[in-house]
C-alpha cells in the first residue's frame, strides 16, 4: 500500500502574551499551516498597529491574520484587516474549526481571495461589510452583520446561545440569551425567505441550515 505524502510544513506565528492560551494554541494548531495568531492587547504595541504594519508591507499584506482578544476589539480588528476574530477565553474546538475555515481560503501561499458567501440570492462579503439579497443591499446593524457572518462561517452546526453571545458580542455580551433570540428574529425579518434557514434548536440555540444550497 502506498503512503500519502504530507504537505510541506508551514509555521504559525503566535503573538500572544497569555501563557495559558499560548499553550492551548500549541496543542490544537498543526505546523502545516501559515498564519499569524495575534493577541490584540499586547504590551507596548496594540494589535491594531501590528495588523496595519502587516497589511502595509508588500511581503506580509496577504498573510492570514487571526486576531484574539477579550472581545471588545472585534470591529476594530476586522476593520483594520484581520481575517477573523475570536474572543477569549477560546474554546479549543471552536478555535480549531475557525482556523480550518480560514485555511480553506488559503492556497499554499497564493494571494488571498476575499471571503465571500453566496447562498441563493444572498451574497455576503465580510471584508467589505457588504450584504445583498437579490442584488439589493440589506440594511443590517454592525452586530447583525457580525452575527450573520458568524452563522455563515458555522453553517449547519448547532450553536448554543452562550457561544453566540461570546463570539458575536464578545466581552460586552449581555447575560440574557434572549438577546440572541431578538437579533436572530431581526435577521429573519430582514432576510426574507432566506431568514427561514435560521432554525431554532429547542432549549439550545440555533443552526443556519444551508443543506442542499
Amino acid at each position: 500500500m502506498g503512503t500519502m505524502a504530507r504537505p510541506d510544513p508551514k509555521k504559525i506565528l503566535i503573538v500572544e502574551d497569555d501563557v495559558d492560551l499560548r499553550a492551548m494554541l500549541m496543542t490544537v494548531l498543526d505546523d502545516r499551516y501559515a498564519m499569524v495568531m495575534l493577541d490584540m492587547r499586547l504590551p507596548g504595541m496594540h494589535g491594531l498597529d501590528v495588523i496595519r504594519v502587516l497589511r502595509g508591507n508588500p511581503e506580509t499584506r496577504d498573510m492570514l491574520v487571526f486576531a484574539v482578544s477579550g472581545g471588545e476589539d472585534a470591529d476594530a480588528a476586522l476593520g483594520a484587516g484581520a481575517d477573523d476574530y475570536l474572543a477569549k477565553p477560546a474554546d479549543a474546538e471552536v478555535l480549531a474549526a475557525r482556523i480550518a475555515a480560514l485555511l480553506r481560503r488559503s492556497d499554499d501561499g497564493a494571494a488571498r481571495q476575499p471571503e465571500r458567501f453566496r447562498v441563493g440570492p444572498l451574497l455576503v462579503v465580510p471584508d467589505q461589510r457588504e450584504a445583498t439579497l437579490g442584488g439589493k443591499g440589506v440594511d443590517l446593524t454592525a452586530l447583525e452583520f457580525r452575527l450573520l457572518v458568524y452563522f455563515l462561517r458555522n453553517a449547519n452546526r448547532v450553536l448554543t446561545r452562550q457561544i453566540v453571545l461570546e463570539q458575536a458580542w464578545g466581552a460586552q455580551a449581555p447575560m440574557d440569551g434572549r438577546a440572541v433570540d431578538e437579533h436572530v428574529e431581526s435577521l429573519r425579518r430582514k432576510l426574507g425567505d432566506f431568514g427561514g434557514r435560521f432554525e431554532t434548536v429547542i432549549q439550545t440555540g440555533y443552526t443556519l441550515n444551508l443543506a442542499g444550497s
